[in-house]
């Protein structure tokens, strides 16, 4: 079961550059065997028993030993012949691999490759992508399957396996899901919308298949997020007395909890290295975040401005929350607990989405307002560079699929062009 080299540096190579090491992997067995780690040729070796009983198991950490990389460069990738998902593994992350045979090859079972980012070598471009015609607010990636799934004013879903060709999917009870996330652990999408009767929650596995579930109010639900470490779904809505979150385990059964205020909640976002949830909103004074660790207790926390806050993402490298707003001056907060928020400078377009690019270590936004300059990119959420949009459309949503090395970004208006791509070399 050894990794294809030539599989992994497709997947990697666009924004890495191998190295050559072995100090940053550990192995662990399940049963009394003796595994070997060695290094050469930019690979990690990692030679087992001459004997195993199928179906055995053997544990890959990294320990994060990478003398003078960062946690993001020094992430390890491992993967499979049989062209399985490719795993990234960060310090103190673990995957499991599965003998597939009783002898293996030796002397590789399995191999690691450690890689380190590279800058791009050409700047950000754009392309229009032709799509049907939804009013699309939300877009996520789905590593897993491979797939973008869009969201929007539609009684359908759109999916992608690349962010070229979309197909209309599903027949949904109601036509208005604002937010969609992608759930790994529960290989789920999750998608909630602002209309509808008890049944603002629709669900599926594969992005073609959908489920109405019960929601827990008929909010006006904006956004929801998931949470792999509470293993919950939290969901922020505009509308509500009291009630403006609810929180699911696993998408069909949802519990309204208390909001901070009744503000209009927009977006929501989970930093795990903080282990809180954060919402920002569109009302309030001087109130226009809440913070919360478990997405039950909420708190109010001192917006840097009252401005329209559309959009909050997380950097787990900057250690950051960033947000983006539409309306007032500074459209562009950043906080690094998400209790103390400060303005940044920005170009005053109506930013709607925004979204942390780990591989490129890049904060990316869009617009729905502005001539041919509808994007904005930033390497640490302070200084912010418009970039040349293909399109002059609403542009609502955003997403970053590492495995394809691509942004995509949708929109609620434009003609048979309402999805956007970008790439690098």
């Amino acid at each position: 079961m050894a990794i294809s080299l030539n599989a992994v540096n497709s997947s990697v190579s666009k924004f890495m550059n191998l190295v050559t090491t072995a100090s940053s992997i550990t192995v662990s067995s399940t049963s009394p065997s003796t595994v070997v780690v060695s290094g050469h040729n930019q690979r990690i070796n990692v030679t087992l028993p001459s004997s195993l009983s199928l179906g055995n198991k053997y544990k890959i950490t990294n320990d994060g030993s990478l003398s003078g990389y960062t946690k993001d460069a020094g992430a390890v990738y491992i993967g499979t012949n049989s062209g399985g998902n490719i795993t990234r593994l960060f310090k103190g992350d673990t995957a499991t691999v599965t003998a597939l045979q009783n002898t293996p090859t030796q002397p590789s079972h399995f191999e690691a490759i450690v890689a380190k980012r590279r800058e791009p070598t050409a700047p950000i471009v754009w392309t229009s992508r032709t799509t049907p015609s939804s009013a699309f607010y939300s877009v996520v990636w789905a590593p897993e399957l491979g797939l973008f799934c869009a969201s929007g004013i539609s009684n359908t879903m759109t999916t992608s396996p690349d962010g070229i060709t979309w197909t209309t999917r599903g027949s949904l009870p109601v036509s208005s899901y604002f937010g969609i996330t992608w759930a790994p652990e529960l290989q789920l999408f999750c998608a909630v919308s602002w209309t509808g009767s008890g049944n603002r929650v629709v669900t599926s596995p594969d992005g073609i298949t959908w489920t109405s579930r019960a929601s827990a109010a008929d909010n006006s639900w904006r956004s929801v997020c998931w949470s792999p470490e509470l293993s919950l779904f939290c969901a922020v809505a505009s509308t509500g007395t009291g009630n403006r979150v609810m929180t699911s385990p696993d998408g069909v059964t949802w519990t309204t909890r208390t909001s901070a205020a009744d503000n209009d909640w927009y977006s929501v976002t989970w930093a795990p290295e903080l282990g809180i949830f954060c919402a920002v909103g569109w009302t309030g004074t001087g109130n226009r975040v809440m913070t919360s660790p478990d997405g039950v207790t909420w708190t109010t926390r001192t917006s840097a401005a009252d401005n329209s806050w559309n959009s909050v993402t997380w950097s787990p490298q900057l250690s950051l929350f960033c947000a983006v707003g539409w309306s007032g001056t500074n459209l562009v907060m950043t906080s690094p607990d998400g209790i103390t928020w400060t303005t940044r400078t920005a170009n005053t377009n109506q930013w709607y989405g925004v979204t942390w690019v780990s591989d490129l270590k890049l904060f990316c936004a869009v617009s729905q307002s502005g001539t041919g300059n509808r994007v904005m990119t930033s390497p640490d959420g302070l200084t912010w560079t418009t970039r040349a949009s293909a399109a002059d459309n609403s542009w609502k949503g955003i997403t970053w699929s590492r495995e394809l090395g691509t942004l995509c970004a949708v929109s609620s208006d434009g003609t048979g062009n309402r999805a956007m791509t970008s790439g690098w070399n």
